[in-house]
């Protein structure tokens, strides 16, 4: 599975600081990011920011994982930290970073189909962002204590790297130093017309949609409600309310509560709750596949 990791925080050598609610085009830097990745069919999604630098509520409603750290950190540090989280939970890591906006679908599906540890899109001879990580050099990554950044950990280690030409301005374009970016906003991707739609299973009451969805699958990974709320920066007392409009509406409990005691307490699903992850996950996928191609048979006159 391949996830996606934008960083969001951490000192770079240029005093300015560039905000992830800057608008490019009609949306923010931090959306036209999070989009694309959605677009390319990358789901597990984490921000790595400083906590008072994303909103709350941008961050669950785009159904991503929210990690914070201090904003005096380097910017190696914000990537250990997702790497971290993503530890075990992925195959390969596409590493952003949120003042780089404009690199395009195609760019990521190459850096996907190279072969090595470390793949890095090049332009024109100019190598730049983002950039492809395995699994398999996430440990030598996180354990590097030395002061050149990624590029210092990439070479102190035995990690083989790859550059790959790609046909994309955008992947050297930084909406902190330039305006270039905006030349690009016009035919990016996320520019143009698609079809999208979120999916809420009902009854009496909606009850099941993509925020509940990433609610499960967080709990599940972490054990905890009261952490998987937080990660999707969503207040508990709104997550212990998606899970009591679930399990009432299916008419089954969807979590296990262990209080306290040497391990903290916590929460499991049920099986019940872990078939609803399931059946929701292949509906969603199919229903996907099916709506765009419906989407080009309506609209193929107005997209080409």
């Amino acid at each position: 599975m391949t996830a996606a990791l934008i960083i969001s925080a951490g000192r770079t050598e240029r005093k300015d600081r560039f905000s992830p609610e800057r608008q490019i085009g009609k949306i923010s830097a931090i959306e036209r990011i999070t989009l694309l990745f959605k677009v390319a069919g990358i789901q597990r999604i984490v921000v790595v920011a400083d906590e008072q630098e994303l909103p709350q509520k941008f961050v669950s409603s785009m159904n991503i994982v929210f990690l914070t750290v201090s904003a005096n950190g380097e910017m190696l540090d914000s990537i250990k930290q997702g790497l971290r989280y993503l530890h075990n939970k992925c195959s390969e890591v596409i590493v952003s970073y949120v003042d780089v906006p404009m690199f395009s679908l195609e760019t990521i599906q190459t850096l996907m189909d190279a072969d090595e540890d470390v793949c890095i899109p090049s332009y024109k001879g100019h190598c730049g962002h983002p950039i492809l990580l395995r699994e398999n050099c996430f440990e030598d990554i996180i354990s590097y204590s030395g002061a050149d950044g990624l590029k210092g950990a990439i070479e102190a280690s035995a990690i083989r790297r790859k550059i790959v030409e790609v046909d994309d301005e955008g992947i050297l374009t930084e909406a902190q130093a330039s305006t270039s970016y905006e030349n690009l906003a016009a035919d990016h991707e996320i520019s143009k017309m698609r079809a999208s739609v979120r999916i809420k299973i009902s009854k009496e009451k909606e009850f099941y949609g993509p925020g509940a969805h990433h609610l499960l699958q967080l709990i599940e990974e972490l054990g905890s409600l009261s952490n998987a709320c937080q990660h999707m920066g969503m207040s508990y007392t709104k997550g212990r309310k998606v899970i009591s409009t679930m399990e009432e509406q299916m008419g089954t409990p969807m979590l296990e509560t262990q209080q306290g005691g040497k391990t903290g307490g916590g929460s499991r699903l049920t099986e019940e709750a872990k078939k609803l992850m399931a059946c929701y996950s292949a509906f969603q996928q199919e229903a996907d596949t099916l709506l765009q191609e419906i989407f080009k048979k309506h609209f193929s006159e107005i997209i080409e």
